[in-house]
């Protein structure tokens, strides 16, 4: 997205909605009906972390922007995201955190626009499967905690029992392809700036998938059948006043640049995670978004989780 003049940006971001006033705690994630939640909007400021990048790390405010450039770049065939991508991706986590071990276990492709499948799927039913995957346009954190941590398990299985004594985290890896973005920016939070208190847990339904995210096994609804995996993530109560959560983006991203974002960290006193969410505003202009995003678990055998 093109940046503001005054490098800042007012956006409207949709947070939690408590149940009472039609909101919910089940989010079925990859369903038609998961764009017609209802959400609380709030307007807050966004600014532009262009000329200052250096100034955000991983562990002073749970995201980081990098330039990279990467073998891969359609990114249109499954065998080889994983067989060229992820080795790669992992590497640049290593080097980046000095981590032991980064094991890529899940990504999700994006080429469409949230308002363009909403309109796409305006006469399918709640429970009908997306036609796509598009942008989230919710305040979220992919992950609580302890859902993090039970991830990690089932991926490393290997050190199941070890992460009392390791650091771990889970590292979200997302970067345009094909252009620059110039539209539905991704914003993401300094995490000191949000309350725990403030937090709500809902339950997030994945569904049936052949080995990746995104990838269907077949086109049958929410019943339960289908949607049979679940964990926790987070989402977020809105602000007291604008400036109160601490916003931030990185205007007209790059395919070259690379960012990361913080799901969770085991390790006491640094950014242990940042919600994120799409956001549309007055600068928005040219093609759908394409971007990629991968999750990472990391683990530094080295290092303890205090």
């Amino acid at each position: 997205m093109a940046a503001s003049p005054s490098g800042m940006i007012q956006a409207t971001l949709n947070y939690f909605l408590d149940p009472k006033d039609g909101g919910t705690i089940d989010h079925y994630e990859g369903s038609v009906g998961e764009k017609r939640r209802k959400h609380a909007p709030f307007v807050v400021d966004i600014k532009d972390i262009r000329g200052r990048e250096k100034d955000f790390t991983l562990d002073s405010h749970g995201f980081q922007l990098v330039k990279k450039e990467f073998t891969e770049q359609t990114f249109d065939d499954e065998d080889r995201i994983r067989e060229q991508y992820y080795p790669e991706v992992a590497d640049l986590v290593k080097r980046l955190t000095g981590a032991t071990k980064v094991v890529p276990g899940q990504h999700v492709v994006r080429r469409q626009s949230w308002i363009s499948a909403f309109e796409e799927e305006k006469n399918l039913p709640n429970d009908a499967r997306s036609v796509g995957p598009s942008n989230a346009r919710w305040v979220h954190c992919d992950l609580t905690f302890e859902g993090a941590r039970e991830r990690v398990k089932k991926l490393c299985p290997e050190y199941a029992d070890k992460l009392h004594k390791y650091r771990w985290a889970t590292i979200n890896v997302w970067k345009p392809f094909d252009h620059p973005v110039t539209r539905d920016g991704l914003c993401f939070a300094d995490p000191s700036s949000i309350r725990d208190d403030e937090l709500r847990t809902i339950n997030l339904y994945l569904p049936s998938r052949r080995d990746s995210a995104q990838q269907d096994s077949d086109k049958d609804g929410a019943d339960g059948k289908h949607w049979n995996d679940v964990v926790q993530s987070w989402q977020c109560a809105p602000p007291a006043t604008r400036d109160q959560h601490k916003w931030y983006y990185a205007s007209e991203m790059r395919p070259d640049e690379v960012l990361l974002l913080k799901i969770s960290d085991s390790k006491k006193g640094v950014a242990d995670k940042s919600l994120h969410t799409s956001f549309t505003s007055e600068y928005d202009h040219g093609p759908e978004r394409h971007s990629i995003e991968v999750r990472c678990r990391v683990i530094w055998e080295d290092q303890s989780s205090d």
